[in-house]
């Protein structure tokens, strides 16, 4: 395979390709949940067209066309700038090009050259931002971390589901003040785990998920539902596609209480923890959302999954859970003149973003935008 053989072709929706993968059908695809064709279609219709992305699949086949790789782009204009960037706004944890066996035959070289030849298929753009990238994709190298990707700060944690049961209940961490207030609660309480089969039980969950989750993320005062399209990405999943797979709902209940819920996806033997809310006041001491985790990690187990992926932050928990970490990789590319000015404020900005004062004042911001309702540029 040569770069000169490769035919480079750009539609507007994966949907323009017929191999594109979709959650139940991998076919030869190595990629994450996050890449596949049902899960995009929901990203576009909601977020994409929230932030006016103008979103751009690009397709890579070799001369007897045979895809090499897919990729779901998109530009947005940022403070003038029209960045290049993976379809994410918040949701995907992991991001990357949808990978195909030749794949593997492309060197450090000849993958600076696809990406020239991606660049010229595609409208004009100042830089290209691609985060969030694992070195490899299943079992093929991610090509794109040869250009000039460096290290993130952040990584994906995951656990590992093989054995018994035994053996995955001793490796879920407890101590024994949570273990007291479990065993507290159950006697004051009837506590159950279920998993929505059903669209209208997981409709329950995904309002009593929104309502705690909107309340812990203005207590925390990070980014949260304001974020455009946002909320109508996780809504509109839920509407629109099976329950259980690919969407997956669950809650734990203290009697007919819902006192801890979560959001994720599935695909293949891989269970991805996405958004989790628990409920306040007297039930916080009881650590619903550990009872959650614990009860859903063992729930997986049972029904066959192997990987349960806590996704991308280096929250202290997910070391006591996960023994598999996933390095992340991030690449900023600039091709205008405003691109480049446009990495140099980034990395400012990023400086900035380490001094105390700064870490002290951000979170005011996004408690001044709930306030006053402002959506983030």
């Amino acid at each position: 395979m040569t770069v000169a053989s490769l035919v480079v072709t750009v539609g507007r929706s994966p949907a323009d390709f017929a191999e594109w993968p979709r959650t139940d059908r991998l076919g030869e695809a190595r990629c994450h949940v996050f890449q596949c064709a049902d899960i995009l279609d929901i990203w576009i219709d909601t977020i994409g067209r929230a932030r006016s992305i103008s979103v751009h699949c690009v397709g890579v086949h070799d001369a007897a066309g045979r895809p090499v790789m897919l990729l779901a782009l998109g530009i947005e204009r940022k403070r003038g700038v029209r960045v290049l960037g993976f379809l994410d706004g918040s949701v995907s944890d992991y991001c990357q090009p949808v990978l195909f066996p030749p794949s593997a035959d492309i060197d450090p070289g000849m993958a600076g050259e696809i990406w020239a030849r991606i660049r010229t298929a595609l409208p004009p753009f100042d830089i290209a931002v691609l985060d969030k990238m694992p070195p490899e994709v299943g079992d093929l190298p991610n090509p794109l971390i040869h250009l000039g990707a460096v290290l993130m700060p952040e990584a994906g944690h995951v656990m590992s589901l093989h054995g018994s049961r035994a053996e995955v209940e001793g490796r879920i961490p407890a101590s024994k003040r949570h273990k007291r207030y479990q065993r507290q609660l159950m006697k004051e309480r009837t506590v159950s785990f279920s998993a929505a089969a059903t669209t209208d039980m997981a409709n329950v969950y995904f309002d009593a998920m929104v309502v705690n989750k909107t309340r812990r993320f203005a207590e925390t005062r990070v980014p949260g539902f304001e974020l455009p399209g946002k909320l109508e990405f996780f809504r509109e999943a839920t509407r629109r596609l099976p329950q259980l797979a690919p969407v997956h709902l669950s809650a734990v209940q203290a009697d007919a209480e819902i006192i801890a819920s979560h959001w994720g996806l599935v695909m293949g033997d891989r269970f991805y923890f996405l958004m989790t809310a628990y409920a306040d006041g007297t039930w916080r001491k009881f650590s619903p959302g550990r009872i959650l985790n614990d009860e859903l990690i063992l729930w997986c187990h049972a029904n066959g999954y192997r990987w349960f992926d806590f996704g991308i932050g280096n929250e202290d928990y997910k070391y006591e859970y996960c023994d598999v970490t996933i390095p992340l990789y991030e690449a900023r590319i600039p091709v205008t003149w405003l691109g480049r000015l446009s990495l140099r404020a980034g990395a400012f900005l990023a400086w900035l973003r380490t001094l105390t004062v700064w870490q002290k004042l951000r979170p005011y911001k996004w408690a001044l935008m709930r306030r006053f309702a402002k959506k983030p540029d």
